[in-house]
Parts: structure tokens; C-alpha cells; sequence
């Protein structure tokens, strides 16, 4: 049941990352080859990411984006002070990701599943659905949704044996 649950979620999140590239083929970056400058800080990260910023995006600046993510914001060191949106931004980058990845950009992509596992460990060594607090692992679950997708939909299906 829960391999169809993920391969149901997996098919959605494709279905929406399909949707997201042809919003992309319809309302081309109104830059006009000029690259988008961001003013990125931690604190960027506590908004909800905008449509229109995050389809505006070309690859390389996703990328960045990501990277900026599991380096600052999802750090070891800053677990105490994670951005409330971190997960939002994450979700709707992974959206407009064009496949096949570089193998430079999947090094990015799986250090943001390995970091969302570890974040969501709490929840996945609490084995009893009854001691499961839904307000205090909203978290948790983001993130495990994440590495679930990191892992099935971008087929890094050995992060599932480092954890």
C-alpha cells in the first residue's frame, strides 16, 4: 500500500512538472535573455516562493537556488532555524527541473534528498501512528515527501539505503 501511495504521488508531482514546463513553453522569461538577478538571503526563504519568479527561472539559477538551500538554509548547523517556506521553495524548484539532469546538477539535487531525509528521521524512527503529533511533524512529513520524490521521480532510488 505504500509503494502505491509513493507511485501515486510520484505520478502527481511528474503530471504537475509536465504542467510547470509547458507554463514555462507558454509565457517565455520576459527577460529576454538576460539573466535574472536575485537578491537571495535566509530570510527569502521564510516567503512562499512566487509563481512567476520560480517559471522565470533558467536551470543554472535553479540550481543555485538549490544549492543555497542545502548549504545555508538546511544546514546541520542551522536546524534550529530552518525558513518556514524552505520545503515550498524546494517543491517548486524540483517542479521546473528539465530532465535529464546534468550530473554536476543531480550532485545538488541529492544532497537536498540526503538533507530532507535527515530531517524527516524523527518522524521515520517514531514507528507508532499514535504518538504522532500531526502540528508538531508537518514538518517532518515535507520533508520526507521530498526525499521520496528526490529518490522515485529523479531515480535516486540508493539514497533510500543510506537511510
Amino acid at each position: 500500500a505504500v509503494v502505491s501511495t509513493q507511485s501515486t504521488g510520484v505520478h502527481k508531482f511528474s503530471k504537475l512538472r509536465q504542467y510547470c514546463s509547458r507554463m514555462q513553453k507558454l509565457h517565455p522569461n520576459k527577460l529576454q535573455g538576460e539573466e535574472l538577478e536575485l537578491t537571495i538571503s535566509k530570510k527569502t526563504f521564510d516567503e512562499q516562493p512566487c509563481l512567476s519568479l520560480v517559471l522565470s527561472l533558467s536551470q543554472v539559477s535553479v540550481f543555485e537556488l538549490l544549492d543555497y538551500i542545502q548549504e545555508i538554509c538546511l544546514s546541520s548547523e542551522e536546524k534550529s532555524r530552518i525558513p518556514t517556506s524552505v520545503s515550498s521553495w524546494i517543491f517548486s524548484l524540483l517542479c521546473v527541473i528539465d530532465k535529464p539532469v546534468p550530473m554536476d546538477y543531480m550532485a545538488i539535487i541529492r544532497a537536498v534528498g540526503r538533507r530532507c531525509a535527515v530531517l524527516s528521521s524523527d518522524l521515520l524512527t517514531s514507528l507508532d501512528p499514535k504518538d504522532l503529533n500531526a502540528s508538531s511533524d508537518e514538518p517532518h512529513f515535507q520533508y520526507l515527501v521530498l526525499f521520496i520524490l528526490v529518490c522515485h521521480y529523479f531515480q535516486q532510488l540508493d539514497l533510500l539505503e543510506e537511510f
